[in-house]
């Protein structure tokens, strides 16, 4: 699979698409935050481990994630000329991605156990 695979439209269509479902989310999270009546760490575990916000966080996360890589690896493309250098910056840009994707789902489905 090429570093390539996302060139023209389809980049820029994920793109545009993330940033909207981004905003809505970053909206419904600060109405949830201004409406709610505590703002204490147990509400708060509550809000994130209901079933609908979970999903909605997640699928933040993976709107987020899709937005950073491609943002960046078009940065990385457009600046990066040394084609070692790119692939090493590319492939530790992928790992920080994933990694942080792992992680966050990871409390994501500890809802799930509890």
């Amino acid at each position: 699979m090429s570093l390539y695979v996302l060139e023209g439209l389809r980049p820029w269509v994920i793109q545009r698409v993330s940033a909207i479902y981004i905003v809505l989310f970053i909206v419904y999270a600060t109405y949830c935050f201004f409406s709610a009546d505590v703002i204490a760490y147990e509400p708060w575990k509550n809000w994130l481990y209901n079933p609908f916000n979970t999903t909605v966080v997640g699928i933040f996360v993976i709107a987020l994630l899709f937005h950073a890589w491609i943002g960046m690896r078009d940065v990385i493309l457009d600046y990066v000329h040394n084609i070692m250098l790119r692939i090493f910056i590319l492939a530790m840009l992928m790992g920080a991605l994933i990694g942080s994707g792992l992680w966050i789902f990871r409390i994501l489905l500890l809802s799930v156990v509890n």
